[in-house]
């Protein structure tokens, strides 16, 4: 969406519709500056925290007097159907933003690298922030990932996370970076169609500056055809992880290449093993290139990455059994990048299911010794594994922890893994992805040898 009347934002009114995390930070960015805000959750706790930093409540709404609607990602713009409030901003002709839109707005002389895909996101953003602090860039790392735009201290550089979501939300993002790892079929729920999906990552590259640079990997279909249509109106720097390119950024063997170029053994990597991290690294250092580092330093200061919590994160050891929290593995194709990683492995799987369940697993099964099933999803995780995989329905994630420990140290196989890769949201018994991994951890590290 074009800037409009409502930026900047002093003596205007808003209404924020959402006030969580995010929400929560936009309330407070707004009120500092001298906005009137209308903060509207469903969840009356939050609107009442909101109201105590200074916000109003939302008893009646003048529309004719709101600039915008600043709407949480996480609210419906339009699929399933759109919230009544978003409705009736449409009616009365009230922009409806995101917090994206005053973020970028608000920060003219920096310069952001933005970073979407259906998997890989968060280890990928994190990568490349910690490779520019390395390299002395001061730079910020948010967005879907820690810490919410609007709270991010000032920088010169900022990498964000960006989901579906939020780019549904926001207007031209005016990236210097803009990097797409892939796409598979997710939160169609909210989108509708694999279509639709595709159409809310593309808007990353809606800024048609010529200063912008798109990384994209082409290691599935919709992907290279993205990167296609990208090339044709900005300089886009392909990636794969998988073949070798005559242009472009790739893994031959053991290395990662950049034409001719070898930049860094992969092996070297601990934190970053398996090919879609290797995924990762490409677009990364693609990024990391753009923004006019060094191919050597940008290489070694990879090696020093100590990689993402509950993305593989090892946990700890204990008789021969290694822990694993792979709490962020919340659908099916990203649970596969774990399952490939591992052999032996003590499988706990389950929560809120996505669309597809875990059918498309069926290949790793030969690598599972058994399964332990938490949350609403273990009844139907069941039926798909039932004659492939022996199972347990253990139901809480304590209880799994108990039984898999219990059957991995009767087992006593060399280099068994029990992993902690739900393949599923976490919203039945967790705040979110974080706490269900967090809780994972201090049950690992409570166990006694």
């Amino acid at each position: 969406m074009p800037m409009g009347d409502w930026f900047p934002v002093e003596g205007k009114t808003y209404v924020v519709l959402g006030v969580a995390r995010c929400g929560l930070a936009t309330v407070k960015w707004l009120l500092a500056r001298g906005a009137s805000v209308i903060a509207v959750d469903d969840n009356p706790d939050r609107v009442a925290e909101a109201q105590k930093l200074g916000a109003k409540a939302p008893d009646v709404i003048s529309w004719d007097q709101v600039s915008a609607l600043i709407q949480s990602p996480g609210i419906p713009l339009v699929k399933p159907s759109p919230h009544p409030l978003t409705q009736a901003a449409r009616d009365h002709n009230v922009p409806i933003i995101g917090d994206g839109d005053l973020f970028f707005l608000s920060r003219p002389n920096s310069r952001f690298f933005g970073i979407t895909g259906t998997n890989g996101k968060s280890t990928t953003t994190a990568l490349v922030g910690h490779i520019l602090k390395t390299c002395g860039v001061d730079c910020q790392v948010g967005g879907n990932i820690g810490i919410p735009m609007l709270d991010l201290p000032y920088a010169y550089t900022y990498v964000l996370e960006l989901s579906s979501y939020q780019l549904e939300l926001f207007g031209p993002l005016n990236l210097h970076v803009a990097a797409w790892l892939n796409i598979s079929p997710d939160h169609l729920d909210r989108h509708g169609t694999l279509e639709e999906y595709v159409a809310a990552k593309k808007r990353l590259f809606l800024n048609k500056d010529e200063q912008q640079t798109a990384i994209i990997s082409i290691d599935d279909v919709e992907s290279e055809k993205a990167w296609q249509e990208v090339s044709l109106t900005q300089r886009a720097i392909p990636v794969s992880a998988t073949r070798p390119l005559d242009k472009g950024i790739y893994v031959k063997g053991n290395w990662l290449m950049d034409g001719d170029d070898l930049i860094v053994d992969l092996t070297t990597l601990p934190a970053l093993k398996g090919i879609h991290n290797f995924q990762n690294v490409g677009v990364a250092y693609g990024m990391c290139r753009a923004a006019g580092l060094d191919k050597q330093e940008i290489a070694q200061a990879m090696i020093t990455f100590p990689g993402l919590a509950h993305r593989q994160e090892w946990v700890r050891t204990l008789n021969g059994i290694s822990f694993v929290n792979d709490s962020k593995g919340t659908n099916a194709e990203a649970t596969a990048k774990a399952l490939a990683t591992f052999e032996k492995i003590y499988w706990i799987a389950g929560g809120q299911a996505k669309e597809g369940g875990i059918d498309s697993l069926s290949s790793y099964f030969p690598k599972i010794v058994h399964t332990f099933l938490i949350g609403e999803a273990q009844t139907q995780f069941a039926e798909t594994l039932e004659g492939k995989v022996p199972y347990t329905k253990s139901g809480t994630l304590e209880q799994a922890v108990a039984d898999s420990c219990r059957l991995a140290k009767t087992d006593a196989f060399s280099n068994s893994v029990i992993l902690l890769s739900p393949a599923c949201a976490s919203w039945d018994q967790f705040q979110d992805f974080e706490h269900r991994g967090k809780v994972f951890c201090q049950l690992v590290q409570s166990l006694e040898a």
